[in-house]
């Protein structure tokens, strides 16, 4: 029977394209080191007898949720010695207990975190989320996954180092950060061609025909403060390169954020609430409310991962459109993204063979793949992009995304480097936007977080 614990949904993610186990408890560490690696390794969960394994959830959106569901209902029926205690918190909540949730001396066996230092890097620099690579090996996951995909989920074992080492984590999906349209809307205020909006000055025509007629231009819901992120890093994709993105976002020396291309984006971010493009109350604005809100036709445009695209599609339906970011000076489009929350294992689990199979079961699994595209997203492995799709909306983000990845124009999200970038980035971003602070003054103070991180690593 699937028990489950279910609040408002929201979410960010995590990852992008980057190239850089012992049975019985799993390998817990006592001293707040991360954890031995497992030795003695197996596939199943027919040893442990009948058990309960938690598993704690938080990706956005009712579609994936659901599908979500279905798949552990399908799990439990494949071993029905194992009853799944199914956990769905919000984003934003998870966000704010999960490091107090996993040191806790009964933490959920398997756990929705994220890719970066702020969460999963902790976790594993504090001995708390049990070494991969034996079940990597064991399931076959380096042949099931790009190589990208894990290597984004990687820290080395004296947790200094981000995108090499021990396998920590494995996403179920592909996303990144994109713009949904309603097509009624576009035409009511003379927008026929979508695919005339291709530019950077195109786009902000449509804003400011959106405003004359009264509408919305762009969604926004930053209440729990970090949907306002992803706009201003498609903003930075217009003047910075991605691999300058990358760079600073990876923990590369010499990279900076205080530069000329992030303060034009940040002066563009602080100019379009200044201008009415974002919806006046957007600060204060659930992301769940947002993705409602234009569901119901309240905006022409809804800048956001394609996490929302199961929920566009449902309330939308042939009035749902997705399209990248326009291009920047740069004549290439650019994009925030990669993988989705990917799912670890706690060190203190007392059933890690089954937790792996869990694990499998939802990210690598053929019934993973039909589950992903259900949901509105491919699948994050080598079969899923290249799996049958039929919806016309999921087909238009497939397409699209092949189209960035050709323009090597995929980028890491900007909340990784540091293990406080993700709260005191959005903080800041609300300050910046609330006209507190001045787009050179934000660009200062989130440069200094990440100097200050990088002096203590050494």
């Amino acid at each position: 029977m699937l028990r489950h614990h279910r609040s408002a949904r929201a979410l960010t993610a995590l990852a992008a394209a980057v190239t850089v186990g012992a049975t019985g408890c799993a390998g817990t560490s006592s001293s707040g080191q991360p954890a031995a690696a497992p030795t003695a390794v197996g596939t199943s969960c027919d040893k442990y007898g009948d058990i309960k394994l938690t598993v704690g959830m938080s990706e956005a959106g009712e579609t994936i949720a659901n599908e979500f569901k279905k798949q552990v209902e399908s799990f439990q029926q494949a071993n029905p010695n194992v009853t799944v205690d199914l956990q769905i918190k919000d984003w934003a909540s998870s966000a704010n207990t999960i490091k107090l949730v996993m040191s806790g001396n009964n933490p959920p066996d398997v756990m929705q975190g994220n890719s970066g230092w702020a969460i999963n890097g902790a976790l594993w620099k504090a001995g708390l989320l049990l070494n991969l690579d034996a079940y990597a090996k064991a399931f076959g996951w380096n042949d099931k996954f790009h190589e990208s995909a894990l290597t984004v989920n990687k820290f080395t074992t004296d947790g200094k180092v981000l995108g090499e080492g021990s396998l920590v984590a494995v996403p179920p999906a592909i996303q990144y950060v994109g713009v949904f349209y309603n097509e009624a809307v576009l035409k009511k205020i003379g927008i026929d061609d979508v695919s005339s909006l291709d530019s950077k000055e195109a786009f902000l025509g449509a804003l400011d025909k959106a405003k004359e007629a009264g509408v919305t231009p762009v969604m926004l819901g930053d209440s729990e403060k970090w949907p306002a992120l992803h706009n201003l890093s498609l903003l930075n994709g217009w003047y910075v390169a991605p691999e300058q993105i990358n760079n600073w976002a990876l923990n590369r020396e010499g990279s900076t954020y205080d530069d000329e291309g992030h303060l034009k984006a940040s002066t563009d971010f602080r100019a379009w609430m200044q201008k009415g493009y974002f919806n006046s109350d957007a600060l204060a604005t659930s992301f769940t409310d947002a993705t409602n809100r234009f569901g119901r036709g309240e905006a022409a445009f809804f800048v956001t991962g394609t996490w929302a695209l199961g929920d566009v599609r449902k309330s939308l339906g042939d009035d749902a459109g997705f399209m990248l970011f326009p291009a920047g000076e740069s004549g290439k489009h650019a994009a925030v993204g990669g993988y989705s929350l990917p799912f670890s294992i706690s060190a203190k689990t007392k059933y890690p063979d089954c937790a792996a199979a869990f694990v499998d079961y939802v990210t690598a699994s053929d019934e993973a793949v039909k589950a992903q595209i259900a949901a509105g997203r491919p699948s994050a492995t080598k079969e899923g992009v290249n799996a049958q799709i039929d919806d016309p909306l999921l087909k238009q983000m497939v397409t699209e995304y092949q189209r960035l990845t050709s323009e090597n124009g995929l980028f890491t999200w900007e909340d990784w480097p540091t293990p406080t970038m993700l709260t005191f980035q959005g903080s800041e971003a609300q300050r910046l936007l609330s006209g507190e602070i001045t787009p050179k003054q934000y660009n200062e103070a989130v440069q200094q977080n990440w100097a200050d991180y990088m002096e203590t690593r050494s």
